[in-house]
């Protein structure tokens, strides 16, 4: 009776790796996710006390051409943002509400067990919702950048679960001086996606 329950075992696991390897994975996906927060700000002679509240909202859709290559535009709502905790403007805390379009190249490779390494690398246009002006432009251009994994179980046609960490690079001039601030907003977080 052992034998036969070992046998049954090893013919379904070899069964269900037979059907992800034949599993076509192109095609569109649409899902979302949420995270943490996590930011760094970065100027010459200058120390930043930065705080998060630490949620992230992530709306994802792309378009998935093989085991590795996919187009991937993401909507991504940071929170809110104290860049410094000791910086106030008209006497509150100055804050960001950031948000972020982007469009990147996800790049990984999906092994027959389902699994799906991958790396993201992109351009992103953000907003980032001063509630004061501090600095001279609230909008930016970023370099989108990534890393995660995807796993994609067989008995779950065409859902995926996905951990990664994301973050938008870019530099910023504020309006009392020439000097760039290089920041990096990033979030790590856990989303679910479905392809069509």
């Amino acid at each position: 009776m052992k034998s036969i329950t070992v046998l049954g075992a090893l013919a379904a696991i070899a069964l269900t790796t037979s059907v992800q390897a034949n599993q076509d994975v192109s095609g569109f996906y649409l899902g979302g996710g949420a995270g943490s927060t996590t930011v760094n700000l970065d100027e010459k002679n200058y120390a930043f006390d930065e705080d998060t509240d630490g949620k992230t909202l992530k709306f994802i859709t792309g378009y998935q051409f093989n085991r590795i290559v996919a187009i991937e535009a993401q909507y991504t709502k940071y929170g809110e943002i104290t860049p410094d905790k000791n910086l106030t403007r008209d006497g509150k805390l100055y804050t960001w509400d950031a948000t972020t379009f982007s469009v990147s190249a996800n790049l990984g490779y999906t092994f027959q067990n389902g699994l799906r390494p991958f790396g993201i690398i992109g351009l992103s246009s953000l907003d980032l919702g001063q509630s004061s002006k501090a600095l001279k432009d609230d909008n930016a251009t970023a370099v989108h950048l990534g890393a995660g994994l995807e796993y994609t179980p067989a008995a779950l046609s065409g859902v995926s679960f996905r951990v990664g960490y994301e973050a938008e690079l870019f530099a910023i001039e504020e309006d009392a001086s020439s000097e760039d601030i290089d920041v990096l907003v990033g979030s790590l977080y856990v989303a679910a996606t479905y392809k069509f």
